[in-house]
């Protein structure tokens, strides 16, 4: 109100005062007090400096985003483990934007995300089981001696341990090496010698090739969520939802339904956050974007051990409120998928 206005003036006034008359008690003249003061004011204060900074940084960033899309996603990447999201959010963001993100490359990526053709190309960094040691020991050979031209080779002049080659092999950095990624994991095991000071005999193991089946697509995804935490070619929930009940709809077909309306939806878990009030608030990822739930204290009591599982199935109704949507979970299930998923963010 006006009164309250005029009230928190005079007792600015008032401070004002009494710190220009403690400045020059203790030597300060009034104009140098005053300039001080200015710097500690009622009308800027650590709430409204911090609400300015969020401000300013969410503005930059959507700035370079809409203008940069391929530059801020390779710097998001750089940045990562941090804020809301796991990489395979990232990246989903990251198509929807127009940016395309490879696997990594044995003879092009570094140990950081770069650009490549227009796109944005994984560092070794982001290979599980590869850290700064094995990532500049791959670069220094090939800058050294040129581009690898084989698994063997490969392996002989960079001396990774045989985890960090399988999860390479695994995540595509060897594609252009190598027939196929079933068959180059099991000549590892035929070429690998553990490191030592004597140098390893090159004998032939031609005659001990085995031959293996193809691996099928989703084979080789589960494989690149194990070794790299996504999957850049696209979503499980596109796998998945061929398996699915026509009536489970994705989180694009939700977006326009009226209050009320039942609905069942399908994805990974990528937030579980329960704030200051009572609800469990989580989200749901599919192949087209985002769904956001509300789990009522009754209903996560009796669903809590299904709600920890990582790809849920959700019936529930449409909830709209001051231009937000949700939908209130009646009924979850787990839908089964693979051993290692993107984990999502968790918040008590």
């Amino acid at each position: 109100t006006s009164f309250d206005r005029r009230k928190n003036l005079g007792n600015f006034q008032r401070h004002y005062q009494r710190f220009l008359e403690g400045a020059k008690e203790r030597g300060v003249s009034e104009e140098v007090a005053d300039r001080i003061f200015k710097k500690f004011n009622g009308h800027y204060m650590f709430p409204e400096a911090h609400a300015f900074a969020f401000g300013v940084t969410a503005y930059h960033m959507a700035w370079l985003k809409y203008y940069y899309p391929l530059e801020f996603f390779v710097g998001i990447f750089n940045q990562q483990p941090m804020g809301f999201y796991n990489l395979e959010t990232l990246k989903e963001d990251a198509k929807r934007h127009g940016v395309l993100v490879l696997n990594p490359d044995i003879n092009h990526s570094l140990d950081k995300c770069v650009i490549k053709d227009e796109s944005l190309l994984p560092g070794f960094l982001k290979v599980d089981g590869l850290g700064e040691a094995a990532a500049a020991a791959i670069i220094e050979a090939r800058e050294w001696d040129g581009p690898f031209v084989s698994l063997p080779q490969t392996m002989q002049r960079t001396g990774l341990q045989r985890e960090a080659i399988e999860n390479l092999i695994r995540a595509g950095a060897l594609d252009s090496l190598v027939t196929t990624r079933r068959d180059a994991i099991a000549e590892v095991g035929l070429y690998y010698r553990p490191k030592s000071a004597q140098l390893p005999l090159q004998l032939p193991v031609e005659q001990d090739r085995l031959l293996l089946p193809a691996q099928t697509t989703w084979e080789m995804m589960e494989d690149e969520y194990r070794s790299l935490g996504f999957y850049p070619r696209g979503h499980i929930m596109e796998m998945l939802r061929l398996e699915l009940d026509d009536r489970i709809a994705t989180s694009q077909d939700i977006v326009n339904l009226p209050d009320g309306t039942p609905v069942t939806v399908a994805g990974l878990v990528v937030r579980r956050q329960r704030p200051l009030g009572k609800a469990v608030y989580m989200t749901l990822e599919d192949e087209c974007g985002h769904s956001p739930l509300v789990v009522w204290p009754q209903v996560y009591e009796r669903l809590r051990l299904v709600l920890r599982e990582s790809l849920l199935v959700v019936r529930g109704t449409v909830k709209r409120q001051e231009g937000t949507m949700n939908i209130l979970v009646q009924q979850a299930r787990s839908l089964k998928g693979l051993h290692k998923l993107p984990p999502s963010k968790n918040w008590a």
